[in-house]
């Protein structure tokens, strides 16, 4: 009988570490974000205006895991490609804690016209979720253009030890 329950719970323990290993494998790290806006800023500086529609929709090359990359335009003050915000106005958007999501000084305008791109934590919905939890979004301006682009990873339980540095 103890064997039989001993079996029972380790089972359920190779269970348990399969999801989570499956759940973190759906879930992007700060390093993939970083690495494929870096790889986008790089692809919109040679393609330009001409590699705008790889950008546009959830089964294009630049959406994996559970984020995307999308494309703004700060002087133009609207979303390029996003799912969400395309061809609406930015730099008025705010979170629900009311900071500056893309202008002001902390906004992903300012962060992404640093040298090698920059991060921005603001309060944003997941897919599905009127709920805001904290997100990280790193940007990068995409080199002559007036592009930035940008990705971001959701900070709530999912990712220990949750951490911006370069």
């Amino acid at each position: 009988m103890k064997l039989t329950k001993m079996l029972g719970m380790a089972s359920l323990a190779v269970t348990m570490g399969v999801s989570y290993s499956v759940l973190a494998a759906d879930t992007a790290t700060i390093d993939e974000v970083k690495a494929k806006v870096t790889e986008a800023a790089k692809y919109l500086a040679d393609k330009k205006d001409a590699g705008l529609a790889e950008f546009d929709g959830k089964d294009k090359a630049w959406a994996w895991k559970d984020t995307y990359v999308f494309v703004y335009d700060c002087k133009a003050d609207k979303a390029i490609a996003h799912p969400k915000l395309k061809d609406k106005p930015i730099m008025d958007l705010k979170d629900k804690a009311g900071n500056p999501i893309f202008g002001g000084d902390n906004g992903l305008c300012k962060a992404g016209e640093q040298a090698g791109g920059g991060w921005v934590v603001y309060m944003w919905p997941k897919q599905g979720s009127e709920d805001p939890v904290p997100k990280a979004t790193f940007a990068m301006k995409v080199e002559g253009t007036d592009y930035q682009v940008a990705a971001g990873i959701y900070a709530d339980k999912k990712v220990e030890n949750f951490q911006l540095k370069d």
